[in-house]
């Protein structure tokens, strides 16, 4: 009875092995059905007409001079026509590496222009609250001599508010 026990939970673990073999099949059938075939461009026609070409050019020469030969290769090729289109485009979206642009520019170049515009108006604030302290410390010791000039205006002899009176004069216009 342990034998068909044993046996059994073998057979169980061989159809456990066997579905998951089965799934990853066809997952890799669906994985090679998205591959796209990339279509190889033909050059055959081109081929042959530059070897009928040489063929040609070779039955002509009465000398198997090659200088002569790579000189008529040269003007039957300078004579065919060649239609080269030159584009010049600004690509928003591109054509192909699709995730790699994206990374790009979600990935990198959009943090770091945030950040350089948080740091730049990070710089300006700093700047402006270095300026208000500065206003603010001027304003206190401001206040510190007023407080000062009427405490010895109240306080002092009258010679005291004589020597006030003169300096203040004296400086009024400075």
């Amino acid at each position: 009875m342990k034998e068909i026990d044993e046996l059994n939970q073998r057979m169980d673990s061989n159809d456990e092995i066997v579905d998951s073999l089965v799934k990853k099949n066809t997952e890799m059938e669906k994985q090679v059905t998205k591959i796209t075939d990339n279509s190889v461009p033909d050059y055959s026609i081109a081929i042959n007409t530059i070897l009928t070409e040489v063929r040609e050019i070779k039955q002509n020469i009465k000398q198997n001079d090659e200088l002569t030969l790579l000189k008529q290769i040269y003007d039957k090729l300078s004579k065919g026509s060649t239609s080269i289109t030159k584009q010049i485009r600004i690509l928003l979206f591109p054509e192909t590496n699709q995730g790699q642009y994206y990374k790009i520019v979600f990935g990198r170049l959009i943090p770091w222009g945030i950040c350089l515009v948080v740091i730049t108006y990070l710089y300006s604030l700093s700047g402006k609250a270095i300026d208000a302290y500065s206003a603010h410390q001027k304003y206190i010791q401001a206040s510190h001599y007023q407080r000062a000039w009427n405490y010895l205006r109240q306080m002092g002899l009258k010679k005291t508010q004589i020597a006030m009176d003169t300096a203040y004069s004296k400086t009024r216009d400075k």
